[in-house]
């Protein structure tokens, strides 16, 4: 297959294209190109979503274990194979979706999708493999920090089971098959379910036949519709140092959500040592603003912050926050595959937009719910 992606990807097309080109296949998959001319790295970014796959306490984890897996390719050696020739592979399970990040020098595009062929394959799965990669994940679960420890609290809180840790439970994950496997990846790596994503200095027509030659032959399958419960507010406890306090948000194209991230950004402004969370995605969320310092004061804050005196700065820190997401071709390749794998025409323009509209009162109403009964409030060490 290499030699026929080699010479796809060898075709130029000598006339001007536009900044980038989006594709959806006959079979539900998605393919977006972007070329950044005299870029110094190439970026492509396979998305599994999982829809239809979504956390229960049953399967708490088998999606991260999974990506594990599949990250090592066909003969277990995939990223070593890549680094021979400059290249770099990450991998993450998140609650959208499963996302392999490649990263190459210019001119590896072939490189790349050969890559990307084998990370769709389901992988060989033994019960010696399980077990090992089961102490590599208590490993991660270990070693997480103190945000991601106050967002998981916040997230338990708000949505119960629909909340659950993505990283897993790690007795789900020891007792995994490889049927149970199996059966994940048959939904995650169908068609509706996948998108591919390419930043670099490359050429868009070519690029994207590349990419579908790929894609067309995932299964087609009818998409799930994801539902969520409403999301609860109140008071838990963490384990974790510091304090969070965060907010359900409705989907990224809402202008709610748009001021709801404006408004933690402007509370975290009026604090040392900060952060907000937020996770770009067309589903019910939280944003969450926290410190990861003991005795933080952090509602204090957040009951003393002016709408009035905020607004132009929220906006403005939110606005740097979502334009962060477009700095580089690994950035741009990961936020613009994360949103068209949920939603074909999902793009992070649409929070911009958002943001330039959002009014006052749009605003003042989102300071004023992180002080109100439907902010989840966590207190930590």
């Amino acid at each position: 297959m290499l030699p026929l992606l080699a010479c796809l990807v060898a075709i130029q097309v000598p006339i001007e294209q536009p900044p980038r080109l989006r594709t959806i296949l006959e079979n539900g998959a998605s393919v977006i190109v972007e070329k950044t001319q005299g870029a110094k790295t190439l970026s492509i970014q396979l998305f599994a979503s999982s829809r239809g796959t979504e956390e229960t306490p049953t399967t708490n984890g088998l999606r991260h274990l999974l990506e594990h897996l599949a990250a090592k390719g066909a003969k277990g050696d995939l990223d070593e194979r890549l680094e021979l020739h400059g290249a770099f592979l990450q991998a993450v399970t998140e609650r959208e979706d499963m996302q392999f990040k490649i990263t190459l020098p210019p001119g590896q595009l072939a490189l790349g999708l050969m890559a990307v062929e084998q990370l769709m394959q389901m992988p060989q799965v033994t019960t010696d493999k399980i077990q090992h990669e089961a102490e590599i994940i208590s490993q991660e679960a270990a070693l997480r920090d103190e945000a991601s420890k106050l967002s998981l609290a916040a997230w338990t809180q708000a949505y119960g089971d629909k909340g659950l840790d993505v990283m897993g439970n790690i007795d789900v994950i020891r007792n995994a098959t490889p049927p149970m496997l199996d059966k994940i990846h048959r939904t995650q790596f169908s068609g509706p379910n996948l998108a591919i994503a390419v930043v670099g200095d490359v050429d868009l027509d070519a690029t994207t036949k590349a990419c579908a030659a790929i894609l067309s032959r995932a299964p087609k399958a009818t998409a799930t519709k994801i539902s969520q419960d409403p999301a609860m507010g109140g008071d838990v406890t963490s384990g974790a140092k510091g304090e969070a306090i965060a907010l359900p948000t409705s989907g990224w194209r809402s202008p709610q959500t748009a001021a709801r991230i404006a408004a933690a950004f402007a509370i975290a402004s009026e604090a040392d040592n900060c952060f907000v969370l937020a996770t770009p995605s067309s589903r019910a969320g939280l944003v969450l603003v926290g410190r990861s310092t003991p005795n933080t004061g952090l509602k204090a804050v957040a009951v003393k912050a002016d709408a009035a005196s905020l607004f132009a700065y929220g906006r403005l820190l939110a606005r740097a926050w979502v334009r962060g997401m477009l700095s580089s071709p690994s950035n741009i390749a990961e936020i613009r595959g994360k949103l068209i794998v949920q939603e074909f025409d999902l793009k992070p323009e649409t929070m911009i937009e958002n943001l330039e509209t959002m009014t006052f009162r749009n605003f003042s109403d989102a300071i004023a719910a992180f002080r109100s009964v439907e902010a989840i409030r966590v207190e930590g060490k």
